[in-house]
């Protein structure tokens, strides 16, 4: 038996033609088949699964910009401002005519129906340039269920990327017909179809040119050499390959010299940007980029899904590209686009693209390219073993049984595939669940919101919808190429929305700017995850309501209005150049190609290569025909046994390890299958053990991040376990530790239950007298805005001491006093004046209470951060602290009496004893204290916040053991600056007063309680 499969003949020349004409037929009806099912693919589910993609709010904000603003550079609602130059605009705009007529996003899936209808007749004429119709029209169907057009569309959203592709795709051919036939018309339609891509996708071009244009030239070339010089291998075709080459050099240089000026002139906003304006920041983490090895889940989204049919065939198709010499640069294209897909698995990569580019391009469009290029061969090997060789020798050598097999298994088996990536979304959800942005837009539409900036937590890329639904300005964004502010740009940070999900990078930018806000005049948040909280409360922000749709917005009083500032200025002809170009060429493209279909046909309109590759190796055939299937048993064998894993613990390590994972998730039902169960230990009474005693910072508002387990004993059938706990928080991380003992029940490990604690109120009834304050303001009904300063009188507070502190670093500390008879809600900064002229702002973070009640004080401490530090004996001029206060009627309420009692001291540490009684209507969820250190002389030195992880039930109280070092009660007074005190912009004189509160005199250290309260007891 021959190794290879061969059932080819030659025709007579006649019979050729007929066999021509009707493949021909075959291919376009195969073309028609591929655009209907393209229709009714795509068609039907786009308009459900692109709003929930990863990019496309990002591309509906930017048509709604043009929609509103078509020649306007500047958008003002992201990053304080920004040029819209980074990106080009032709996608957009297109979007932003659709939505003149249709619903903006009905007008971005009409959108994605109709590009990928372009896409299919693209790859249609591509692939004709390898091969005949018929296999032209199985690559134009297999394009519309490949498993990266889909993933690329459905669930990343990547809309520029498949516009830029499926106009390079239509490019290349007319690009093929004028080196071959020397026409101008051709030369034209090839650039027209050029200058799309570069108005939809720079990236598509400069890419494309290397694994697209180039190949394609190749193949002109090789195809341009006399026949006598084909198939002599690629050895004794270079030399007349450069022959040729050098004969068409100057169609080259044109068309080269032509794109490039293209390039640089559709999109010139763009290049004087990257100038005048470049991209510095640190690179953000990307999946694509991660070691598939390491991290399987990155792998299976950015290459094994995309890229699915291409592993599948991979043996063949590196058979067909390298075995004609006709397509070794198209062989060459595909394996280094498909090494680039690896991304941070092989080394390869960065060696190839450079670390800089490594860090900021996002390789699975390597991936996408690897198998756009695998499209044309894909087809011809289904060709072969749907009516071609293989399916012969399958019939003759195996019958039609398992023919038949192989060909339904392998389709059922991708089908499934296939409707697995249309649903990915539902096995690991890309967004929060869908946001009723309405009541937010409503909130921020009355009472002069929109004069101030907001922020969004917990939106997912829903935080664009919000954007493009209203003309209020958010400090956050959703392009990263936009960034420009320094918080922003020194971190790998995606989003400040999603800061929990970028470790401590993400929650200190986030902390930036909640502590920062009066700089960037943030007045609003919008919460969508409990998470943030406790940083939102520590840090001044007060709860105003809850909307309808769940959402509770923050507030930080005392921050200024957005100012009217003057945007940087760009040449005059840049917003005209880019309104009008890239709509003038798709006019253009549609008349030029309506034209095309009329003008003469032409020989190369049919020209398709002669059929050298109609066998393959039987082995290649077997390992092809198997691959799917075999994928499939090993990803449902590892399936079940992760699922297997799941439900039993075979040692105590795995039972503590899956017990803490399931209570992180807040699926207590599977944490109950951990712990031994008993007719008087059910379910009910786990959940209502964890209700009474398990609450506050940890489970409510912390994601585990690491457990480590010691093994303090362990018998066949008994182990007591010590579990060390890490908890991310959003006010940093915490820890516990807990001893459990686990007992052997002759199969699986269990968790015994631990004796509840249990404090019983002793009066089953309380009475509860609040004091309540409302703040009305003077707004009246008028066409002309009040003026904000004039709605209601400043209150008068006073500072009990400032003092300038050097210990392990610079920061003022001191007192305010309230001296009100209403609450008051402060902001105090401090302006260090340096001699050269210049400034800084430093602001409270946690150690201050923000609102105060009447008559109440604080303790405060403003950092001065490490860059400054080298100046401030030297270079500091003055320090002015400058105090911002209004009338509050809501956050003065921080918990109830605490009693403290030292209960040791050793070492330098000294432990003390904490007790918080609640004596509120609601629970204390996050129990605190702000604590200052004092000199002999009464002069605050260091102000802490110190929080406990377990709340306190009504009624209740709860006792904490904390130690004190004496090194934080240490600090060295700086008298040598002087400082400025300014309240409300009023120059105020510090006047030291005798406070009474809780304090241990002989110790020097006071303590007012700083609590939080989740429940919303007059939105705290």
């Amino acid at each position: 038996m021959s190794k290879s499969i061969n059932f080819r003949s030659p025709f007579p020349s006649l019979l050729q033609k007929h066999i021509y004409l009707k493949d021909r037929y075959h291919g376009k009806i195969l073309l028609v088949i591929a655009i209907i099912s393209g229709l009714l693919i795509h068609g039907i589910t786009v308009f459900t699964s692109l709003p929930n993609t990863y990019d496309a709010y990002v591309h509906l904000f930017f048509a709604d910009h043009y929609a509103r603003f078509w020649f306007e550079p500047w958008e003002y609602r992201w990053y304080t401002g920004f040029f819209i130059y980074g990106y080009p605009p032709l996608v957009h705009q297109l979007i932003a005519l659709l939505s003149k007529i249709l619903p903006i996003k009905i007008a971005i899936s009409v959108y994605a129906v109709i590009i990928i209808q372009v896409l299919v007749v693209g790859t249609f004429r591509f692939t004709h340039l390898f091969f005949d119709h018929i296999t032209a029209g199985i690559a134009s169907i297999v394009i519309v269920v490949l498993s990266s057009v889909i993933q690329t569309l459905h669930v990343f959203g990547q809309l520029p990327t498949l516009t830029g592709t499926a106009f390079l795709l239509n490019a290349l051919p007319f690009l093929y017909y004028y080196f071959k036939e020397k026409k101008l018309i051709d030369l034209f339609m090839s650039l027209i179809f050029m200058s799309l891509v570069i108005c939809a996708h720079h990236v598509s071009v400069i890419f494309g040119l290397v694994f697209f244009i180039a190949p394609t030239i190749y193949m002109i070339m090789y195809d341009l050499i006399p026949d006598a010089g084909h198939n002599k291998g690629i050895t004794a075709t270079i030399i007349p390959l450069l022959k040729v080459t050098f004969q068409n050099i100057k169609y080259i240089l044109l068309f080269s010299s032509l794109l490039i000026l293209l390039i640089f002139l559709l999109i010139l906003p763009y290049w004087y940007c990257c100038k005048f304006d470049p991209i510095d920041q640190v690179p953000i983490p990307h999946g694509s980029r991660d070691n598939f090895l390491q991290n399987i889940n990155s792998g299976l989204i950015f290459f094994v899904i995309p890229l699915i049919a291409v592993i599948s065939l991979l043996p063949v198709l590196l058979f067909l590209l390298f075995t004609v010499s006709r397509f070794y640069a198209w062989g060459i294209s595909f394996v280094i686009c498909l090494i680039l897909g690896t991304g941070g698995t092989t080394p390869f990569p960065k060696s190839l693209l450079g670390e800089k580019a490594f860090n900021i391009l996002t390789l699975d469009r390597f991936a996408f390219w690897c198998s756009i290029i695998s499209v044309p061969f894909i087809a011809k090997f289904l060709k072969e073993f749907i009516i071609g060789s293989i399916n012969k020798f399958l019939l003759i050598y195996h019958g039609h049984t398992f023919r038949n097999f192989l060909i339904y298994s392998n389709g059922f088996i991708y089908f499934i595939f296939i409707l697995f990536i249309f649903h990915l979304s539902n096995f690991r959800p890309l967004q929060p669940k869908e946001i009723d942005i309405q009541p937010i837009v409503n909130f921020l539409n009355r009472d002069e919101h929109m004069d101030w900036r907001y922020l969004t937590l917990g939106f997912g890329d829903q935080m664009a919808w919000l954007s493009l639904n209203t003309l209020a300005a958010t400090v956050d964004g959703n392009y990263h190429s936009a960034r420009k502010l320094p918080e922003l740009i020194s971190r790998p940070v995606e989003r400040l929305e999603n800061a929990k999900y970028l470790g401590d990078q993400g929650l200190a930018a986030l902390s930036d700017f909640l502590v920062n806000a009066a700089k960037y005049h943030l007045r609003y948040v919008f919460s969508n995850d409990q998470f943030y909280d406790p940083l939102l409360f520590y840090t001044g922000w007060n709860r105003v309501v809850r909307l309808e749709n769940g959402i509770m917005v923050w507030e930080k009083n005392n921050i200024p209005k957005v100012p009217v500032s003057a945007q940087k200025k760009v040449p005059e002809h840049f917003p005209v150049m880019w309104g009008i170009f890239p709509v003038l060429v798709v006019v253009m493209a549609i008349l030029t190609t309506i034209y095309s279909l009329t003008y003469s046909a032409k020989s190369t309109n049919d020209f398709h290569p002669n059929d050298l590759l109609s066998y393959f190796p039987r082995s290649m055939v077997y390992f092809s025909s198997f691959t799917l299937p075999f994928m499939l048993i090993i990803l449902l064998g590892t399936q079940l046994l992760a699922i297997q894993n799941k439900q039993h613990a075979q040692t105590p390590e795995e039972a503590i390890l899956k017990y803490y994972r399931s209570l992180d998730l807040q699926q207590f039902e599977k944490a109950y299958e951990f712990v031994h169960q008993s007719p008087l230990y059910t379910l009910d009474h786990f959940l209502l053990q964890k209700s009474l005693n398990d609450g506050g910072l940890i489970p409510y508002y912390a994601k585990l991040d690491t457990l480590e387990l010691t093994t303090l004993t362990q018998s066949p059938t008994r182990a007591t376990i010590a579990v060390q706990v890490g908890w991310n928080t959003s006010i940093g991380k915490r820890f516990q530790t807990d001893t459990l003992l686990l007992g052997f029940d002759g199969s699986l490990w269990k968790i015994f239950p631990t004796t509840p604690r249990s404090i019983i109120p002793p009066d089953q009834v309380d009475i509860y007298n609040y004091l309540l304050f409302k703040k009305n303001g003077k707004r009246v009904i008028s066409t002309f805005p009040t003026v904000y300063d004039d709605r209601i009188k400043k209150p008068f507070v006073q500072y009990n001491q400032i003092n300038l502190i050097y210990n392990n670093g610079y920061f003022i500390a001191g007192e305010i006093l309230n001296a009100d008879i209403v609450p008051v809600s402060i902001l105090p900064k401090a302006v260090v004046k340096f001699r050269n002229g210049s400034e800084k702002q430093f602001y409270t973070q946690e150690k201050i209470h923000y609102n105060l009640p009447p008559k109440g004080y604080t303790y405060f401490r403003i950092d001065i951060d490490a860059e400054s530090e080298k100046y401030l004996l030297d270079d500091i001029l003055y320090i002015k602290i400058v105090t911002h206060a209004d009338v509050a009627d809501r956050g003065f309420i921080h918990g109830g009496p605490i009693e403290i009692k030292q209960a040791g001291k050793y070492d330098g540490v000294s432990k003390y004893d904490i007790t918080f009684y609640n004596d509120k209507v609601e629970d204390i969820t996050i129990p605190s204290v702000l604590m200052a250190y004092k000199n002999a002389k009464g002069i605050i030195v260091n102000t802490k916040l110190l929080i406990f992880n377990s709340s306190i039930r009504s009624g209740s109280h709860r006792t904490f053991s904390f130690d004190i070092q004496d090194i934080e009660r240490e600090g060295n007074i700086i008298k040598g600056i002087p400082i400025q005190n300014y309240i409300n912009e009023q120059e105020r004189f510090v006047q030291p007063q005798n406070i009474s509160d809780t304090a241990l005199d002989h110790d020097r250290i006071s303590f007012l309680p700083h609590c939080f309260m989740a429940k919303e007891i007059f939105l705290q």
